[in-house]
């Protein structure tokens, strides 16, 4: 797969071509500064574009920590959670225990 060039190398590249394709056809002072001020926009632009995607990578870097907590911390929650349901189910089995252990109880109370 090929790598697309930088913004800053095809502006580069671009105000070269245009320089020799002025200078190979006599070009005036006046189309020479033109050219050149064109080439800065050009470059001032891909600076720009530069800036702008570091800061989206940063962005998105910070972004990606900040899930990366978040799955953390939503694991420690559920481990939490089924430990709490354990702890749950084992209260109420115990329950179930006791309350089947008081009616045989009260069956036999009720017997004599």
């Amino acid at each position: 797969m090929n790598q697309p060039r930088s913004y800053k190398t095809l502006s580069i590249l671009g105000a070269s071509v245009l320089f020799i394709g002025l200078l190979g056809g006599c070009a005036t002072t006046e189309n020479v500064t033109k050219a050149q001020s064109t080439a800065d926009q050009a470059l001032q632009k891909a600076n720009d574009a530069d800036a702008n995607a570091a800061a989206a990578k940063s962005a998105a870097d910070q972004a990606a920590q900040k899930a990366d907590e978040a799955n953390t911390n939503a694991a420690a929650a559920k481990s939490t959670a089924d430990q709490a349901n354990s702890t749950a189910e084992a209260a109420k089995s115990e329950v179930d225990k006791l309350s089947e252990k008081i009616d045989r109880m009260f069956k036999k109370t009720m017997q004599k």
